[in-house]
């Protein structure tokens, strides 16, 4: 119910299942439970604290007493277990479980370094076998990740459903609103991400300069991050974040949805981002790299287009100033994002697709 935890993503599939058949039962304390979850991670972050294997167990523990004195006075068909790894291996029961998640921990170890040792890989490794072997239907949002689940876990391929991620949004523009973006003359790229060096910030930055050299007339708006002091350009505007919980900065968030011609994401490393789903439905194509789960969102030439991790800021720019400079080339890549996002990134969609894997999970298929 908290639109900060895991992105928002939660809440939005949360949000989208409400609107099937299905009578959803919140089990344990979430909000109680995400709150210590936070303020843990920070402390460990920090080196405040670090807590053992033991102590860590004893929470997940409790937690799970919790959910299981609930089961027992509202009976469930089936629970759906969404990034519930380690929650899961400490539930006993019978219900038939789907499981959801964007990456196992091997892809987590390689791309974002968030184990803190390897004893702390070698648990969540076996925690995640534990988990895939007792879950009936496994989801993940990518192929990436499936391919690990098989590959690096062991898990049953017949059991992997791939669903692609929706996106964040509580409203979405209508199509008419989308076209006023063909009215502005300068190329208007926009970068959404927190971490500099892992969305490939700098790269975004030398792909604006790059376009100012051949000639187009371009400017980059940077949102949810903060350059390096040296990085500074007037064709380069810095807003260090947005909250999308505030009004007054979610309709600047959308503002800048509608004005922008491209997503500009080279990021480095990445499983399922939703800001690509985002950006779709403002009919806005994405330029970004060929890494993680985004073969599952992008498809070149639809909506938007993947560059090879070695992919210069030129062969970035190139690639822009070539679709943005052909005005026919570049609305129909509009009209294709955003039917991409109506038919495939959207939650609705998305729901539809988990509430058949439920349906058919109950039937055994």
């Amino acid at each position: 119910m908290d639109k900060n935890a895991f992105s928002g993503t939660i809440y939005y599939m949360h949000k989208a299942l409400r609107k099937r058949n299905i009578k959803l039962v919140n089990l344990g304390l979430p909000r109680r439970y995400f709150q210590w979850r936070k303020l843990l991670s920070y402390a460990e972050k920090v080196g405040f604290v670090r807590l053992k294997n033991s102590q860590l167990g004893e929470q997940y523990e409790k937690f799970i007493t919790v959910v299981q004195r609930q089961l027992k006075s509202t009976p469930c068909d089936l629970l759906f277990a969404p990034v519930a790894s380690k929650e899961l291996s400490f539930l006993e029961t019978n219900l038939p479980i789907v499981f959801l998640s964007d990456a196992t921990p091997k892809l987590l170890h390689d791309t974002y370094k968030i184990f803190l040792t390897e004893e702390d890989f070698r648990t969540a490794s076996n925690v995640e076998t534990a988990v895939l072997s007792k879950a009936n239907k496994i989801v993940y949002s990518s192929g990436w990740a499936a391919h690990s689940a098989v590959c690096d876990y062991g898990a049953a391929a017949n059991k992997i459903n791939v669903v692609p991620f929706g996106a964040n949004l509580d409203i979405v523009p209508d199509v008419n609103e989308i076209r006023q973006k063909y009215r502005h003359q300068r190329c208007r790229l926009l970068f959404i991400g927190k971490n500099w060096q892992r969305k490939g910030a700098d790269v975004a930055f030398q792909t604006l300069v790059s376009l100012l050299k051949m000639g187009i007339d371009a400017e980059l708006i940077m949102v949810g991050t903060v350059p390096p002091a040296e990085i500074q350009h007037e064709r380069l505007t810095v807003i260090p974040f947005l909250n999308k919980n505030v009004p007054q900065q979610q309709e600047k968030l959308n503002k800048l949805l509608l004005e922008s011609h491209f997503l500009l994401l080279p990021t480095r490393a990445d499983c399922s981002p939703i800001v690509i789903c985002e950006a779709n439905a403002y009919g806005i194509p994405v330029i970004t790299s060929d890494v993680g789960g985004i073969p599952a969102i992008v498809k070149n030439g639809r909506n938007g287009y993947m560059l090879p991790l070695s992919a210069s800021s030129h062969e970035y720019a190139d690639l822009i100033a070539t679709n943005f400079v052909n005005k026919d080339a570049y609305e129909q890549l509009v009209r294709l994002s955003r039917e991409e996002y109506d038919t495939r990134l959207n939650w609705d969609k998305w729901a539809e697709n988990l509430h058949q894997i439920m349906v058919n999970t109950l039937e055994g298929v």
